[in-house]
């Protein structure tokens, strides 16, 4: 049975007063660590309190009982970074892909359930020979064979019974059967080198080429617009250089650790990835610090951009915080990204080798890159000039 924090007060008696103790010990570390504004170490100490009132020793506190002290003022996230780690804390939290799925794919039977189940648990924790796939590959490959087992599903007790025509059938008007016809291919391969099925339905069925965009370079107007907007904002700035000119990509951006920044000399260090720091980007990062210091003095969070809700935090920012950043820019951080590749490419000669070196790109991206710049070069030679 759940635990309930409703009415619940700070001032009550502690049931386990020296956890609360030990708590209020380890709040307070954190506290100077992360810069925490005295009302939020307060309201922590309060949270503390009220969970050591309902808690006896030995019970472990669990993460949804902590996620009420939501309801009191009380910032939850906080008070579970103090739990992070403990013995006393049991971490219940349901997985939102698990939810995700469950609520979508219940109506199937439970043996094609089952059948998924095995999919899923391999493309999430991987094998001794296969690597465990992105959480954010594994919801799109969820989302891409939904469709199937939506129009399909009903017909069957288990995935043995699925045909080559059923797929080939479903597959022809598909919009977009490239992709489709890629995520069923691993599920049904998967079950197949798994043996719980006894031959792979999706062999011979050809979904036709995944499409990709073609990089572009920005327009001159483009190009004024950009550095226009980058003036509003440092952190817009920074961003605004590291995919420019540094081609980084928009995770790599979020992640990127004051550590991997050395302005004294001069050198970006990120991943694979090591050098010189431009005249342009050293000075929006220095700016972009110097707003830092002045808005958030006390913050520890090790990333280079911080927002105000990761500042008192270790957290990157998320993904709407830098979405929400670059919208005032007339393109999108890949383009600009798309754009700086593209004049590197222009640069070497359309060596692919060379781009796959300066960015760590792979061998598919980097042609990619030298093809488009080949293709512009035969369009304007094949263009016959006005006199």
């Amino acid at each position: 049975m759940p635990r309930t924090l409703h009415g619940v007060s700070s001032k009550q008696p502690l049931l386990d007063p020296e956890l609360a103790a030990f708590l209020s010990s380890r709040a307070a570390r954190i506290a100077e660590l992360r810069g925490w504004p005295p009302r939020t170490v307060g309201s922590v100490g309060r949270g503390i309190r009220i969970l050591c009132a309902v808690h006896r020793p030995g019970e472990r506190i669990k993460a949804s009982t902590i996620a009420q002290l939501t309801h009191t003022a009380v910032p939850a996230n906080h008070v579970l970074e103090v739990f992070e780690g403990l013995e006393v804390f049991l971490d219940d939290r349901p997985d939102s892909l698990d939810r995700w799925y469950h609520k979508h794919f219940a109506f199937l039977a439970p043996d094609i359930r089952a059948e998924l189940d095995v999919w899923i648990g391999l493309l999430r924790h991987g094998t001794s020979r296969r690597r465990p796939r992105a959480r954010s590959t594994v919801g799109t490959l969820l989302r891409l064979v939904l469709p199937f087992l939506t129009e399909y599903g009903g017909k069957y007790t288990t995935l043995r019974q699925v045909t080559r025509d059923d797929l080939a059938t479903w597959l022809t008007n598909r919009p977009h059967r490239a992709y489709e016809a890629s995520a069923l291919r691993s599920l049904f391969g998967t079950l197949k080198a798994e043996r719980l099925i006894f031959s792979n339905p999706m062999r011979g069925i050809k979904g036709g080429r995944l499409t990709t965009t073609i990089p572009s370079s920005l327009t001159t107007g483009e190009v004024a617009e950009v550095a226009q907007a980058a003036q509003q904002d440092p952190a817009l700035r920074v961003v605004v250089a590291l995919s420019g000119i540094h081609a980084l990509a928009a995770h790599q951006i979020r992640t990127l650790l004051l550590d991997q920044v050395d302005l004294v000399g001069c050198r970006l260090e990120l991943e694979s990835l090591n050098r010189p720091l431009d005249e342009y980007t050293a000075e929006a990062i220095t700016d972009c610090l110097d707003y830092r210091r002045s808005r958030w003095p006390n913050s520890t969070n090790p990333h280079l951009l911080i927002s105000r809700n990761t500042a008192t935090t270790t957290t990157a920012v998320g993904t709407f915080w830098l979405d929400k950043l670059v919208r005032p820019l007339p393109v999108g951080l890949d383009r600009l990204r798309q754009d700086r590749i593209l004049e590197e490419a222009l640069a070497s000669g359309a060596d692919p080798l060379h781009l796959a070196h300066v960015f760590s790109l792979g061998a598919k991206t980097s042609l990619r890159y030298t093809t488009a710049v080949a293709a512009s070069a035969a369009e304007h030679e094949s263009t016959p000039e006005l006199s």
